[in-house]
C-alpha cells in the first residue's frame, strides 16, 4: 500500500516560489501526496498561481480574506489532514 502524505504549504506573498515548491512535492516518488496551499491574504500573485496549481486534483488552494497569521493558518490546515503523514513546509 502506498503511504499518503498531506503537505501543507502556508503562503504569504510567495507567489514567485509557489510553482517550484508544489511541483517539487508532486514529483516525489513512492508516496501519494495531496498539497494544501494556504494563502494568508497575500497581496502578490499567490492567488492566481495557487488557483492554477489547484487545477491538478492533488492540489487544494484556500485563501483567507484577511491575514490571520501563521499559527492560525497552520492550525486550519492541520484540521484538514486526512493522510497517513503530514508535512508542514
Amino acid at each position: 500500500m502506498t503511504p499518503t502524505v498531506d503537505v501543507i504549504v502556508p503562503c504569504f506573498n510567495y507567489g514567485r516560489l509557489l510553482t517550484d515548491c508544489v511541483r517539487s512535492v508532486l514529483d516525489q516518488e513512492g508516496v501519494s501526496v495531496r498539497v494544501l496551499i494556504m494563502d494568508d491574504a497575500s497581496t502578490d500573485n499567490t492567488e492566481g498561481v495557487g488557483r492554477r496549481l489547484a487545477e491538478d486534483s492533488r492540489v487544494e488552494f484556500r485563501r483567507h480574506a484577511m491575514n490571520r497569521g501563521h499559527i492560525a493558518t497552520y492550525n486550519e490546515a492541520l484540521a484538514l489532514v486526512t493522510a497517513n503523514y503530514v508535512v508542514l513546509l
